[in-house]
């Protein structure tokens, strides 16, 4: 049974993660087979937006733990380093998507999950999903999974899901602001690929050049952030209307 499953109608890619058995749990094969999904998605120029989703009644459960305390652990720190990096990737890997990403959460959104779906864009739950950090119950640090819940809601909401590992539906996770829109569970596919195809119709440079002037000015204090923002802008609008007149100069007679 393939862990990853990819499908397309469109313009919107639907990247899906296929491990129901475990709620999605995100091992080594999956995380490299959603990789290669992601870059044929980026790479296709009939891809507009991507929908991540998850097969049954979870979107992810995060980390596949049995596998990481199963496996062979190597005795070199730098090999276990380099691990990690790879592991971790996943969350990174979506924040530099040129085309939107839009998270289908279907269920279970909890851990590395929740910190998948964090990392899209967009995230349309359904209105039985449910969404945690429960990394402290296990006797873990939640530390990497933090990273992207920390630039979609404020400190203390941030801190309080990752100190106490407690679960939140998707009502409180919009209140939240973790979660973008709530539809019926029935719903939720066809609410999301609308939603891509809305997108998909749109220029994929502007689309391109919103998704990373926004990312690119989080961390920027408000006079760099307007600084670099109008820069781009200009230099942007000076291209496309330079492209519109040489196009308009090559018709005329």
């Amino acid at each position: 049974m393939a862990v990853v499953l990819t499908s397309g109608d469109d313009r919107v890619r639907v990247i899906t993660l296929n491990r129901p058995e475990v709620r999605n749990a995100l091992n080594s094969e999956a995380m490299r087979l959603f990789h290669d999904a992601v870059d044929e998605a980026v790479a296709d120029p009939e891809v507009g937006a991507i929908v991540v989703t998850g097969t049954g009644k979870a979107f992810s459960s995060g980390h596949d733990l049995k596998e990481a305390r199963s496996g062979p652990r190597p005795d070199n720190l730098w090999t276990r380093y380099l691990e990690a990096i790879e592991t971790d990737r996943i969350y990174e890997r979506l924040l530099r998507v040129p085309k939107p990403v839009i998270a289908a959460v279907n269920g279970f959104a909890v851990g590395g999950g929740c910190a998948l779906a964090m990392s899209c864009d967009v995230v349309i739950a359904a209105d039985n999903a449910t969404f945690g950090y429960p990394e402290t119950n296990h006797g873990i640090a939640a530390v990497t999974v933090a990273v992207s819940l920390s630039q979609v809601v404020g400190r203390l909401q941030a801190m309080d899901l990752l100190l106490s590992g407690r679960f939140i539906d998707a009502a409180e996770a919009k209140a939240i602001g973790m979660v973008t829109r709530v539809v019926p569970a029935e719903d939720l596919m066809t609410e999301a690929l609308a939603y891509g195809q809305l997108i998909a119709k749109k220029s994929p440079t502007a689309i391109h050049l919103t998704k990373r002037i926004f990312r690119s000015t989080l961390d920027l204090d408000h006079a760099h952030a307007f600084e670099y923002a109008r820069d781009v802008s200009l230099m942007t609008r000076e291209a496309h209307y330079g492209d519109r007149m040489a196009a308009d100069a090559r018709r005329e007679p």
